[in-house]
């Protein structure tokens, strides 16, 4: 078996964190049916890029997603993980605002610097991956 390319490498741990990942998702969007009627569309259709994603990771993890189709992962996954982090960036400027180190209550602000930084990462990854296949064809 030849050695597996970075993007590879990164396409299977982010197989592995949607595995993970796909609990939660599938709890979240059955709540969104009872409670939010029109918030639904808006997590099934994340959490169906989410899936589409998961099959792409798993094929170029494994050798057996085309060359042709590197770009629309990697960029597709930058886009996904960036709209999924505006929020989360939002959460976390007006805890600051509010003087979250005023109050002492620095768990919630962690937790928000948390989530940000797991979305940072999969935007850089990607990106990163991105720039290795394109400098890849060009060697």
């Amino acid at each position: 078996m030849m050695e597996r390319t970075y993007s590879q490498k990164v396409a299977r741990a982010f197989e592995i964190a949607d595995y993970v990942l796909l609990i939660p998702a599938g709890f979240g969007a059955f709540l969104a049916t009872l409670v939010f009627s029109g918030f639904t569309l808006l997590v099934y259709g994340f959490f169906i890029v989410g899936v589409v994603l998961l099959v792409g990771y798993y094929k170029h993890s494994r050798g057996k997603l085309g060359e042709d189709h590197f770009s629309a992962l990697w960029i597709a996954t930058a886009v996904y993980n960036s709209i999924l982090l505006l929020p989360c960036l939002y959460w976390a400027s007006i805890m600051l605002q509010e003087g979250i180190f005023r109050s002492g209550e620095f768990m919630p602000f962690l937790m928000a610097l948390s989530v940000v930084g797991g979305y940072l990462t999969a935007v850089l990854l990607a990106v990163k991956s991105y720039s290795f296949e394109k400098r890849k064809k060009y060697l």
